[in-house]
């Protein structure tokens, strides 16, 4: 597995700062007479008072969702830290999130892609394949897949998007939520038949007109009958859009 260096220094600088941003939480168990509640327990930093809430009260709810998403961020930042130490030998750097945020504009955003609803696509497929609970139309658009899931980028198949009346759907709709914005990823199956280049030229006009930059909010990748892509192809071309978006 190729995993972007960029991507995965964002991953790990989103989770400490999650760590960094939020209380300690303690959760246990409190048992009077026959019954046990859970509360959860947190220490003021700026008065170092100990405060203890029932689960059921608004503060104890907010409490647990608070020490769930500590205890997510804590096991994914063991998880790509560990892969960071496989795969690189500098330190992972400190990275300022907001200046990548503000890099440019984003076309995908967290309530775009929250609104999208995926296998829009009323085109039959001739040749299934499932993944994941999802058929996909090709071999190809699988192994698509399996890499955005071995990475942990989030995507949509096939939503229906619009742009001034122009219905189109995109293979992938990829979110960052490291970052709150995403990316599309078109793949031309058998570029060098006529009907698959004129989808392909209409599709980047589409894109390019309404603003989107190529290799940065949308990729394209490609293949033709006499030479199918390897998954080694599809992983450097996603990992070099990763690069370019998620770069300082």
């Amino acid at each position: 597995m190729m995993y972007s260096f960029h991507l995965l220094a964002v991953k790990i600088n989103y989770m400490k700062s999650i760590l960094q941003n939020t209380d300690e939480i303690t959760m246990f168990e409190r048992t009077a007479g026959s019954s046990t509640r859970t509360v959860y327990q947190y220490r003021d930093r700026s008065t170092n008072q100990r405060h203890v809430f029932k689960s059921t009260t608004p503060t104890g709810q907010e409490l647990e969702r608070i020490y769930l998403l500590r205890q997510m961020a804590k096991a994914k930042l063991a998880k790509y830290q560990r892969i960071w130490d496989a795969t690189f030998v500098m330190p992972c750097p400190i990275l300022d999130l907001r200046k990548i945020r503000g890099k440019r504009k984003p076309f995908i955003t967290k309530e775009l892609f929250d609104s999208l609803i995926p296998c829009s696509n009323p085109k039959a497929i001739n040749r299934p394949n499932p993944y994941n609970g999802i058929v996909f139309r090709s071999k190809s658009e699988r192994e698509i897949a399996e890499f955005l899931d071995s990475i942990d980028v989030p995507y949509k198949y096939e939503p229906l998007l619009q742009f001034d009346g122009a219905d189109i759907h995109p293979d992938f709709v990829c979110f960052i939520a490291e970052l709150g914005f995403g990316f599309i990823i078109e793949h031309c199956g058998l570029i060098d038949k006529g009907d698959y280049i004129e989808k392909t030229i209409f599709s980047f006009r589409l894109y390019t007109s309404h603003g989107l930059l190529p290799g940065y909010d949308f990729l394209f990748t490609y293949e033709t009958e006499a030479f199918p892509p390897t998954s080694a192809y599809f992983e450097s071309q996603i990992t070099r859009i990763l690069d370019a978006i998620c770069s300082p």
